[in-house]
């Protein structure tokens, strides 16, 4: 597989996401444009704040992709509590969903990127990471 190098430098990125399928697509996606990456579903972690945290701690990413799914408003609830614990205060995070239109009506505005399956949402979600990914130390 021919790997499409970024210009920065190599991220550790971990993926939150409740589908195996897009965890797929979005670790082959980061994969070929140079990173690392590990994986899990929050939907298979009963104490998920508790274990998320473990998670996150464990790898030590640079940048976290964190999903929101549905339902959007214990989703969400859920994400500001492990943004708010105090050892992830300074992770930088990049969320996704898949219907920011619906994640808006139930939340209000936010900076999640919709991942509808297009190519041009993957290189968004790509430069997003990569940006949050600069102001991450290097290692």
């Amino acid at each position: 597989m021919r790997t499409k190098r970024s210009r920065g430098r190599r991220l550790r990125l971990t993926i939150l996401n409740d589908s195996p399928h897009v965890i797929r697509l979005l670790c082959k996606w980061f994969q070929q444009h140079g990173h690392h990456c590990a994986t899990a579903m929050v939907s298979e972690m009963p104490l998920a704040h508790v274990e998320v945290e473990q998670f996150i701690s464990k790898h030590m990413p640079d940048v976290v992709v964190y999903d929101v799914p549905m339902p959007y408003d214990s989703s969400w609830d859920l994400l500001d509590v492990i943004r708010a614990t105090p050892s992830l205060q300074a992770q930088p995070f990049v969320v996704t969903t898949r219907n920011k239109r619906k994640l808006e009506q139930v939340v209000g505005r936010t900076s999640a990127i919709e991942i509808a399956g297009q190519p041009e949402d993957l290189r968004r979600l790509l430069k997003a990471v990569e940006a949050a990914g600069t102001s991450a130390p290097a290692e």
